[in-house]
């Protein structure tokens, strides 16, 4: 906690009360116990503090929060605050934010001249954040998602008590690979950096309403509702911010050898020549060049000007994302926001009793605050979103699969090349690990030069590359039956063919030392077999019974 004046903090008094529910069990704190609490929220989530006393009268046992206090249930908290008396511009409104604590601290105060020595007083201190990113900070899941949509995900990875709506119309959109990796050792994401990232890829936002302790997947902002005005009497100081310009161009390029359109390009009035960003994709489909055009553009967009508002009062009614705000007429006409319609991005407050003595103010709903209160808007118009830093998650990981074929009787060793939606040849893998479902994989020949045609046959054992938007058949991991040799033979061995008696086998080995062909081919009775070694060539064909 920083207890001291800066030149932007002013006194007022608040009515403040804190809630914490353990176990379903209610505990409140009144204003004048609370001697610190700081808020920042901001379009995806609140993050706070808060100090407070709790003062017993004769025993310690009157401290019924302790003993819940610092067990491991969990602690949901409701902050709320307002000032203590109305302006006459505007009647006092209450503003709330609610979470999950985070962090938990225990000062105890043990009086030695009372019998016993009992702890009659006791500070505690919280950290808390909005409920989602809480959770899934420590949620880290390893999955597996086919023919499923990204809401199909999110809400699969949903902690208890968290409420997302999906107004972004993608939402529902269903895909053919989706995993995530984010218990793969090497990988430090948890599923809220995974959120984050996969935000900022497809320039989407999540939006978090602190009044109704909900989230929104969005790719538009909310309308805010009707400007507020920033009254002229409440304001100590306003502060133009700009970001700093882009000044690259992109560029789209589509590696696939045989594309129509090896790159594309995105404009920006502001560039400097010289400096671009590349972004590279490898697809065979055409549209996949246009839609990543579309995205970057809406990627590359530029941040407005901003403005920053430091109070000298706490305001009358809350001022926090996503409301739009206007600067009070009082200003004129002549200050750079006059005119101007903003939305609130970041409220900031920051409140220690003037008076910090554990007995002063016990159980008042109201107390005395220095206070630090900011505002930082963005202009109305501005369709950039904010977002939390985030550690980009890792892939590719690995999992073991089996090669699907429909072809033939299950006892066959087919192969069969099964078609996507976009109609490219793609193999179908059963994942053992995540409860046999089947994924799709490009049919490649993957580390075998062309002229070589050997599928993957059913059931063959192979080792599966997933990413994020994909998986590939990566090597494969166990020889077909029948298809080893004795390693005394230092054979190599060609095996094509269904089965034991459907098949045609290819052999180069060494009998004393002197190398051997052998060339077989059986289906049922009907076999032929043609060796070649020193000196003989042997062609042989019989009915076998």
């Amino acid at each position: 906690m920083t207890n001291g004046a800066s030149e932007t903090s002013f006194r007022d008094r608040l009515e403040v009360t804190l809630e914490l529910t353990i176990a379903g069990e209610a505990f409140s704190i009144a204003g004048g116990d609370i001697k610190y609490f700081e808020i920042e929220i901001l379009p995806y989530g609140i993050f706070g503090q808060a100090e407070f006393w709790f003062v017993a009268n004769t025993s310690q046992s009157e401290d019924t929060l302790f003993s819940a206090f610092v067990g491991t249930d969990v602690i949901d908290v409701s902050l709320t605050c307002k000032r203590e008396r109305d302006q006459e511009w505007g009647e006092a409104t209450p503003m709330t934010v609610k979470g999950l604590v985070s962090a938990r601290s225990v000062e105890e105060r043990a009086f030695d001249d009372v019998s016993g020595k009992p702890v009659l007083q006791r500070k505690y201190a919280i950290h808390f954040a909005d409920r989602g990113s809480v959770l899934w900070r420590q949620h880290h899941p390893t999955a597996l998602y086919v023919d499923k949509t990204m809401k199909d995900l999110v809400e699969d990875n949903k902690p208890a008590g968290v409420t997302i709506k999906y107004p972004w119309t993608a939402a529902t959109t269903q895909y053919a690979v989706r995993s995530l990796g984010l218990g793969v050792s090497g990988n430090d994401a948890s599923f809220y950096d995974f959120l984050m990232w996969f935000l900022d890829k497809e320039n989407l936002g999540l939006h978090y309403d602190s009044a109704a302790d909900d989230y929104s997947i969005v790719s538009e902002k909310p309308d805010g509702g009707s400007a507020k005005t920033l009254q002229k009497e409440e304001i100590a100081l306003v502060e133009a911010y700009f970001p700093e310009v882009r000044r690259d161009v992109g560029n789209v390029l589509n590696a696939y050898t045989d594309a129509a359109t090896k790159k594309k390009g995105i404009t920006n009035a502001e560039s400097v020549t010289g400096v671009r960003t590349d972004h590279l994709i490898r697809s065979a489909i055409e549209n996949d060049t246009t839609s990543r055009a579309t995205l970057e553009t809406g990627r590359s967009k530029q941040r407005q000007p901003e403005a920053v508002v430091f109070f000298k009062s706490f305001p009358t009614t809350p001022v926090v994302w996503p409301n739009q705000a206007k600067l009070d007429t009082a200003y004129g006409t002549n200050v750079y926001q006059s005119g101007k319609t903003y939305r609130v991005r970041r409220t900031r407050i920051v409140a220690w009793a003037v008076s910090q003595e554990a007995t002063d103010d016990n159980a008042e709903a109201a107390n005395a605050y220095m206070i630090e209160h900011e505002i930082d808007l963005e202009l109305a118009a501005d369709v950039t979103f904010r977002r939390a830093a985030f550690v980009a998650p890792v892939w590719p990981y690995h999992v073991e699969g089996k090669v699907k074929s429909e072809t033939g009787e299950e006892t066959e060793e087919t192969y069969q090349i099964y078609q996507d939606a976009s109609s490219q040849d793609v193999y179908r893998v059963k994942v053992p690990l995540f409860d046999d479902t089947v994924v799709i994989a490009p049919f490649l020949p993957y580390y075998q030069p062309g002229h070589f045609y050997f599928p993957a046959y059913r059931d063959q054992r192979v080792l599966l590359e997933l990413y994020f938007d994909r998986a590939f058949v990566r090597s494969f991991l166990d020889f077909r039956p029948g298809g080893r040799l004795a390693a005394e033979s230092q054979g190599n061995h060609l095996l094509m063919g269904k089965t034991a008696t459907d098949q045609t086998s290819i052999r180069h080995l060494y009998e004393e030392q002197k190398p051997k062909l052998v060339i077989e081919r059986t289906k049922d009775k009907d076999w032929q077999m043609i060796t070649v070694s020193e000196g003989v060539i042997r062609m042989e064909t019989q009915d076998k019974e």
